[in-house]
């Protein structure tokens, strides 16, 4: 029997990645890495007061996965399932922009040993193409990235994205619009912004 946890059938890829609709045994995996400080801070800034369990875990992908589409990471080269990534409706009052079709994208590459590989960049640059040429979006706003999180701040920089606003948290909203994201297209993971 398929696994429609996700709600969409999207699949896409990559040099060395797929992106695939995420399925509810995929929370198995991700429990492990979400009970890791030093991803837990990379994700949320600071970690929750319960740890994240695969039914926690599993609630938060429900509300993901119905607020837009929610991918497993699947590296090709070893078949691991190693993240996950979600292209999302906005869904915060706060970052929506009247008349516009605006989305966010929750990314978290699990394996700490496959951070800076260019992971994160091959997988943001892909949706940034499924988000503008296909559902045609407005406006992509990456939002509430903690200033001290180096690697978050420059994979959006990296993907051509600009700092658009800081909260008084030190949290920074991202955002690129359709005519920036057409003006520079196509950034592949391969090249130097």
């Amino acid at each position: 029997m398929q696994d429609h946890f996700a709600g969409h059938q999207v699949h896409l890829q990559t040099a060395r990645l797929q992106l695939r609709p995420f399925r509810e045994a995929d929370f198995e995996i991700a429990e492990a890495y979400y009970r890791d400080s030093e991803f837990l801070n990379a994700m949320e800034g600071e970690p929750p007061a319960d740890p994240p369990t695969a039914d926690s875990l599993t609630r938060v992908g429900r509300i993901m996965a119905e607020q837009g589409f929610l991918f497993a990471i699947v590296e090709k080269a070893s078949g691991r399932t190693i993240g996950e990534v979600c292209l999302q409706w906005m869904n915060l009052d706060r970052a929506k922009i009247p008349d516009e079709k605006v989305m966010r994208m929750p990314i978290g590459i699990w394996d700490k040993s496959l951070w800076g590989r260019g992971y994160g960049r091959e997988v943001v640059c892909c949706l940034m193409e499924y988000a503008f040429e296909v559902l045609e979006i407005d406006r992509l706003r990456p939002i509430d990235v903690s200033v001290n999180n180096a690697r978050s701040v420059a994979l959006w920089r990296a993907c051509g994205l600009r700092i658009a606003g800081e909260s008084s948290d030190r949290k920074l909203d991202f955002e690129i619009t359709r005519s920036e994201y057409v003006r520079q297209r196509p950034i592949h993971p391969n090249q130097n912004p």
